[in-house]
């Protein structure tokens, strides 16, 4: 747009700049001259300005229709950037609603994922707001989940008052089920890694097969593990006792 606006101006001045010496070359010649070829070179001159002036108007008149078209074209490009705009924001409103909508229905249906795995046999029922494995604690108590409804859980114990290792307010074994002599032995699967915390436990490798057992007097959250000839405290939440 500038450059076209540069060029017109240049042309209406190419123009004016020819129609003033064209004046001049056309101004009456003194007839007092002693020298009669003056006229002759006036005349020549006023001939030749008058074509320089139409070819001047010609490029005037070319550069005034490439500015008009150029404005044009500017006018168009000005008045559609409001339009863009809003048609910008427009897209963004409508991404940013679909990314809202899309992690609102990820996030649904993990709740009713983990609702439905709380609801099978052989995993633990734990808080809906987490699905971490439990915390490697000095008592960890939960419930033991068995493979099937009808398969009996180890003996309970009832626990010393004052023990260091209780925890209140978690649910422990279910001491209406079937109940092993506490000398019984058990076959459990591992269910989660457990890094043994002293010399009196054991530590487990997930999946594993480990033989437990109870003594008397013993924590209802421990049982004693054996794994060839190592023998230690292992936490009853760690694992998936089998028939």
């Amino acid at each position: 747009m500038q450059n076209r606006r540069l060029d017109l101006d240049a042309c209406k001045a190419r123009l004016k700049k020819a129609k003033a010496a064209e004046a001049k070359a056309a101004a009456v010649p003194d007839f007092q001259e002693t020298r009669p070829r003056n006229y002759i070179l006036s005349a020549s001159a006023a001939a030749l300005w008058s074509d320089e002036v139409e070819k001047a108007e010609h490029e005037l008149r070319l550069a005034q229709t490439e500015f008009d078209r150029q404005a044009e074209v500017t006018r168009l490009l000005l008045e559609g950037i409001s339009s863009t705009h809003v048609n910008h924001l427009r897209c963004l409103h409508e991404f940013a609603e679909a990314q809202t909508t899309y992690f609102g229905q990820c996030y649904q249906y993990m709740l009713d994922l983990q609702k439905q795995l709380n609801r099978l046999p052989g995993t633990f029922v734990g808080n809906t707001e987490s699905t971490s494995p439990p915390p490697n604690a000095a008592s960890p108590t939960a419930t033991v989940a068995v493979a099937g409804p009808a398969v009996p859980t180890l003996p309970v114990v009832s626990t010393i008052a004052g023990a260091p290792n209780s925890a209140p307010g978690v649910e422990a074994l279910n001491p209406s089920e079937a109940k092993l002599p506490s000398s019984g032995t058990r076959k459990a699967r591992v269910l989660y890694d457990y890094d043994a915390a002293d010399g009196s436990e054991l530590s487990l490798l997930s999946d594993e097969m480990i033989t437990v057992y109870s003594l008397p007097g013993m924590d209802p959250d421990w049982l004693v593990g054996e794994r060839g000839n190592k023998k230690g405290k292992v936490p009853v939440t760690y694992l998936e006792l089998l028939s």
